[in-house]
């Protein structure tokens, strides 16, 4: 609904904060709780603005004009106070009392349900009911809140009125559930017995990497051809998909989140796990803010958030994001490629100040053989073209650049269409890997450039 609000089918004149979160009161979906109703707002916010076409120019500046990070959270804030003084004031009113009533009418309608079983059950199950039927007749709804199970006529196992119950009545609750269950097989143990024993053995085999040098391929062909045939396979099943199928004959929607878990996900989980070298890095997908943003923002609670991040850990609690992914439709405009090109400019010039004032950071990086081989990657799926960039700082200057970009085929293509695709996923892995071992075990005794130990800030949205 604030979704709504915020795009073309309501008037400019309307489209104000305190308008969006008034609609948020009005549909029950009112926290009451600041820090959730800033952070809603700025999600929905950044949503909309992927969505507004280009060429509306005076929505996309008037939502642009709300500002960001702290700006925003200010204003957002601002409307919160200025809703809670209306309704303290009685001249509006939040009215909480709706799904009170909704859940006191759920409450007796589950109430004469398990009256009936009591009456028509016997024995074991009579006595479950029973406690059940005296359970619920001390429940208040008001004190539960309006997202407990109870207010909506469900009875869960893991919450009132079992959580005062005995074991062996809940137990009797579960009884129908049991038949979902299978017995313990001994080809499937067997298979994961064989499975971890042989991944045992090639870590305790595995080859440690000796002098390496950028440009190189690390991995042994039989993994090269491993990891291609496995994209492969991934990507075959979107080729087979009747959703991208139709994107490409009729031209018909493909959402971010399908494009992230149906093409993207699989494609970078393959190509970016069990990297040359096992170093300890992991991916993290979703919203989660980015602590390079954090660190310069001064509050997680503003800091920006990635689609995509891998982070390495390089010491003892000395952990670095190195890689970032910016992500939009198939078929996203050309001004949501270029905002997202910025944000991970943004991203990998965070993630590389930090390692200037993050004291665990700062300490490895004082070497200037480990700074000389700091580069951050970030990956702009720009529509259907992956791009591969990477920042390094050299001589006290931050520079961008671009590594290599392909088209991602969404659909049956000759082997020398994908191949860009395939190449400049291993290209990625590759740096990513050599980057790493090179911070790890490069020595001050190798040439090093010269590296300015100045900070530049980076500049947040212009305050009015």
């Amino acid at each position: 609904m604030v979704k709504r609000i915020l795009l073309t089918r309501e008037p400019l004149s309307i489209v104000r904060i305190s308008t969006a979160l008034f609609i948020r009161v009005e549909q029950g979906e009112w926290t009451g709780v600041l820090e959730k109703e800033v952070e809603n707002f700025e999600n929905v916010l950044e949503r909309v603005l992927e969505q507004v076409p280009s060429e509306d120019v005076e929505r996309r500046k008037k939502l642009q004009s709300f500002g960001t990070g702290k700006k925003l959270a200010k204003r957002v804030t601002t409307a919160f106070e200025d809703l809670c003084s209306l309704s303290e004031m009685e001249a509006l009113v939040i009215d909480t009392e709706v799904w009170y009533e909704d859940a006191n009418t759920n409450l007796r309608s589950l109430k004469r349900d398990v009256g009936r079983c009591v009456t028509e059950s016997a024995s074991y199950e009579k006595t479950m009911w029973e406690r059940i039927e005296t359970e619920l007749e001390e429940i208040n709804v008001e004190n539960l809140g309006f997202d407990h199970p109870i207010c909506s006529g469900v009875l869960d196992i893991k919450s009132e009125p079992f959580t005062n119950m005995p074991g062996s009545v809940s137990d009797i609750f579960k009884e129908p559930f049991r038949k979902y269950k299978l017995k313990q097989n001994y080809d499937v143990m067997e298979a994961c017995k064989e499975f971890i024993q042989n991944e045992e053995s090639k870590i305790n085999t595995d080859e440690i990497l000796g002098n390496i040098n950028y440009g190189e391929w690390l991995d042994k062909p039989e993994e090269l051809q491993d990891l291609t045939k496995r994209m492969l396979e991934s990507m075959l099943k979107v080729w087979k998909s009747p959703k991208y199928e139709a994107y490409i004959k009729k031209g018909k929607s493909i959402n971010e989140g399908s494009y992230v878990c149906e093409v993207l996900a699989p494609l970078l989980n393959i190509v970016m796990n069990d990297l040359p070298g096992n170093p300890i890095a992991w991916d993290i997908w979703g919203e989660e803010g980015s602590s390079a943003s954090a660190i310069r923002k001064g509050s997680r609670k503003f800091a920006r958030r990635a689609d995509y991040m891998m982070v390495v850990q390089l010491g003892k609690n000395a952990e670095l994001e190195i890689v970032y992914l910016e992500t939009g439709r198939p078929n996203s405009t050309q001004d949501k490629r270029l905002r997202d090109h910025k944000k991970l400019i943004r991203f990998s010039k965070d993630s590389i100040d930090t390692t200037r004032n993050v004291l665990k950071l700062k300490k490895i990086f004082n070497q200037p053989s480990k700074r000389q081989n700091l580069s951050i990657f970030t990956i702009n799926i720009a529509g259907d073209v992956i791009e591969l960039y990477a920042m390094r700082k050299e001589s006290g200057i931050y520079k961008y650049c671009l590594i290599e970009e392909a088209t991602i085929p969404l659909h049956m293509t000759s082997p020398s269409a994908v191949y860009p695709l395939i190449h400049a996923l291993m290209t990625l892995r590759t740096a990513v890997a050599c980057t790493i071992h090179k911070i790890l075990y490069s020595s001050d005794n190798e040439d090093s450039e010269h590296s300015s130990s100045e900070m530049v800030v980076t500049v947040s949205t212009p305050k009015n």
